[in-house]
């Protein structure tokens, strides 16, 4: 199983998992995003899709692409699926031969990022489209392109890459860099901060930072 479809699978049954049910597109693009950008924090270091900038916030064609794929080997399935001249709608949940073929699997990083990711957006109230949208365009390298954009007039129909995570001087990656040697520091004392706080940790932050902009605006 390639790390794609490892990722895609360990997301979607960490929403099944938490009771989120079926996860619509926009939702789950934005998960997938999430988990990208946090990987560094679960040694992970491999990039698992190519983000772009694009209309609705970070997309990435190979997501779609990879879940067709699940889809025709019986791992996902998809609901409510419609098509139509401006939007694909559909929500997606992994079968029970995706749950047996994920408890296979022998990366456990890719499945402690995935569950503790939906988890903290869980414990956060952030599981809706709206408010996952809101939260990943506070994430750093994104909000720079946005705002390079619009500064330059491109439109938002317009395509811009992002850097991957590890790219020199992401400015997220240096926070996650920190939160790690916050997690190592703390965890000399009598206080214990997990990796799944951690996480926590950070999303808050985008959740602040995302409050703070509505408000001056």
């Amino acid at each position: 199983m390639s790390d794609q479809s490892l990722v895609l699978l360990a997301i979607l049954d960490s929403n099944r998992r938490l009771g989120n049910g079926a996860v619509n597109r926009t939702t789950l693009v934005k998960q997938v995003f999430l988990a990208e950008i946090l990987r560094p924090l679960y040694r992970i270091w491999e990039q698992h899709f190519n983000f772009f900038k694009y209309n609705h916030g970070p997309y990435s064609d190979e997501i779609f692409t990879k879940l067709d794929t699940l889809m025709f080997n019986g791992l996902v399935t998809a609901e409510r699926f419609r098509k139509s001249r401006s939007r694909i709608e559909g929500r997606y949940t992994i079968t029970v031969n995706g749950i047996k073929l994920l408890e296979k699997t022998d990366q456990p990083q890719i499945l402690s990022l995935s569950r503790d990711l939906i988890w903290a957006l869980q414990t956060l109230g952030i599981e809706q489209s709206n408010s996952i949208c809101k939260l990943v365009y506070e994430e750093s390298e994104f909000a720079q392109v946005l705002a390079d954009h619009a500064r330059r007039g491109i439109p938002s129909n317009i395509k811009g890459n992002l850097p991957a995570i590890t790219k020199e001087g992401n400015e997220t990656f240096i926070a996650l860099s920190i939160l790690k040697q916050l997690q190592k520091s703390v965890s000399l004392t009598d206080v214990s901060l997990s990796l799944r706080e951690t996480t926590r940790l950070f999303l808050t932050a985008l959740a602040l930072r995302a409050a703070r902009h509505r408000s001056t605006n």
